[in-house]
């Protein structure tokens, strides 16, 4: 999240007060507050759509500007930090704009605590269990969780595979299996073939912790807006508070 306090150096305050008088200052400092919060964003999305590999039209949505008041001259630029379901942007996005270790995911939370993995180790997911914008689909994140019987761990509900004929007509029990494959640890798929039964990988467990750089450095680029354009952003806000004063 980036704040933008539109209180402003004496200089500038003085100028303010003599030319707008009391009255119409707060309007002035939150106005222009809300313009830079805006530029910002706008700023900020063309980056993340330059850099991001196909970013879903959820991330790109998910920026969001509040305005400042009169009573409170703080805008604001951030991330959606809640969904009604799966990640919310603020989460996924923090080692994009902050880089660092990644954290474990709740899938990987969900196979550990089933014993699946090792507490030490990390899901990569396989490329082909990625879709066009380079995610591993949620429903497929299920099917595994639920043949692996680590489901509840993460839907709070019973979506396990069960013995149930409805259960096995999914067939995500036999489909997927955790184990060592080759010398290499992971969740594999059982598939049918022209020339036999095979096994693809889904996810291969890695020892090391995956680390980001960072993609977008967002409070750099916010401040580097708002010093570009706090200036004329503020003649024009006074220019509109003396245009709709009341004489």
């Amino acid at each position: 999240m980036f704040k933008l306090d539109a209180r402003t150096d004496i200089a500038e305050l003085s100028k303010a007060l003599r030319t707008l008088g009391q009255k119409q200052l707060p309007f002035a400092l939150a106005l222009m507050a809300t313009r830079l919060a805006v530029l910002v964003r706008k700023g900020e999305l063309s980056v993340l759509r330059e850099r991001l590999d196909r970013p879903t039209s959820t991330t790109m949505n998910s920026l969001y500007t509040k305005a400042a008041k009169k009573g409170s001259p703080e805008a604001r630029t951030f991330f959606k930090d809640s969904w009604t379901s799966g990640v919310p942007a603020d989460t996924y996005l923090q080692q994009v704009v902050k880089g660092g270790r990644r954290p474990h995911k709740r899938f990987e939370k969900a196979l550990i605590a089933k014993g699946v993995m090792a507490p030490g180790q990390y899901a990569i997911p396989a490329p082909s269990s990625l879709n066009q914008f380079g995610n591993v689909p949620r429903g497929l994140i299920m099917k595994i969780l639920s043949g692996l019987g680590a489901a509840e761990t993460v839907s709070g509900v019973q979506a396990n595979a069960t013995g149930s004929k409805r259960s096995k007509r999914k067939g995500n029990a036999d489909k997927y299996f955790a184990g060592d494959v080759d010398g290499a640890q992971g969740i594999w798929e059982r598939r049918k073939t022209a020339f036999g039964d095979a096994v693809r990988p889904v996810f291969i467990f890695s020892e090391s912790e995956p680390g980001y750089r960072v993609i977008v450095p967002f409070y750099k680029i916010a401040d580097n807006i708002v010093q570009a354009n706090r200036a004329k952003e503020f003649a024009s806000a006074m220019d509109q508070a003396l245009a709709t004063a009341k004489r």
